[in-house]
């Protein structure tokens, strides 16, 4: 008499494309990993990571081994979609794992996402740990909208530009920022939107030497002045935003920014987001006025 297993093997059917799972790992903390994260990332066929020995090491403080971890980055991103993507319609299940944090907010992802939706490739967000979110749940700022730019450049005039045209954004505006460019950004920042804006700086958000400052832009300058800055930040400035100027406020901006000193196009881009006028309106505004300043 033959003697049948017991033992059901399960055969994914390649007709069927796999699922892209979206995992956010901890940003600094180990025991902030969920147990869905480490679940899907031990079971899927591929994982996708930025740096593949930051993720191997942080899954081996958890005791995980992938199946197969593969470097996915800005400088090989448009190859390792395609790959990823073949993966995929092959059948096999993917992760995309950030190094920390969640994927796609200021790390690399979006090309993979955009292709797999063209593709028809369910999706499937496994959320956790943002530096984004931790650091807006540690805010009194107010409000309830924020914009988020994610890092600065790394160019002062280009930098100033951002700060400019955000500032009016949203009720809280929001950065990355890196250590070593951190007091130059302060020292903008305080020019642009003025030395009492309220400022929250987090360093080293669930780290051991977690800290989180809240004060007047001009008292947190002179803090990171005196302390050396070091570790990953995000930086909280309390916003402006203002309802559509009419032509006459749009006419009153206009003269108090180039009062200021600021250029003809640095004005077109920081006040056309907040004007009911056209663009070649305002234009028309500021070299009207550009004379007489």
């Amino acid at each position: 008499m033959e003697k049948r297993s017991s033992t059901k093997k399960t055969i994914k059917n390649s007709d069927l494309p796999g699922t892209l799972f979206i995992v956010a790992t901890p940003i600094g903390n180990t025991g902030d990993w969920t147990e869905r994260a480490k679940k899907t990332l031990s079971q899927v066929d591929v994982v996708a990571a930025e740096d593949t020995r930051l993720l191997k090491r942080e899954l081996a403080k958890v005791k995980l081994s992938p199946k197969k971890v593969v470097t996915h980055h800005n400088h090989n991103e448009e190859i390792s979609t395609k790959g990823l993507i073949e993966n995929l319609l092959s059948g096999q299940d993917v992760a995309l794992a950030s190094d920390a944090g969640t994927p796609l907010i200021s790390d690399p992802g979006y090309r993979l996402v955009a292709a797999a939706r063209e593709k028809n490739i369910k999706i499937v967000p496994v959320p956790g740990a943002s530096s984004l979110t931790a650091a807006i749940s540690t805010s009194s700022l107010g409000g309830k909208t924020f914009f988020f730019g994610g890092f600065l450049s790394t160019q002062s005039e280009s930098r100033k530009r951002e700060l400019r045209r955000s500032r009016r954004s949203a009720e809280n505006i929001i950065f990355f920022e890196a250590p070593h460019r951190l007091r130059e950004m302060f020292l903008e920042a305080e020019e642009i939107m003025g030395a009492g804006t309220l400022t929250l700086v987090c360093r080293e958000l669930t780290k051991a030497y977690e800290e989180i400052i809240q004060a007047p832009l001009s008292e947190v300058r002179q803090y990171f002045q005196v302390n050396e800055p070091r570790g990953e930040f995000v930086v909280i400035f309390k916003g402006a935003p203002l309802e559509q100027l009419d032509a006459v406020e749009t006419e009153k901006e206009v003269v108090k920014l180039l009062n200021y000193g600021r250029s003809a196009s640095d004005v077109l881009e920081e006040l056309q987001p907040v004007t009911e006028l056209t663009r070649k309106q305002l234009y028309d505004i500021i070299l009207k006025f550009k004379k007489t300043v």
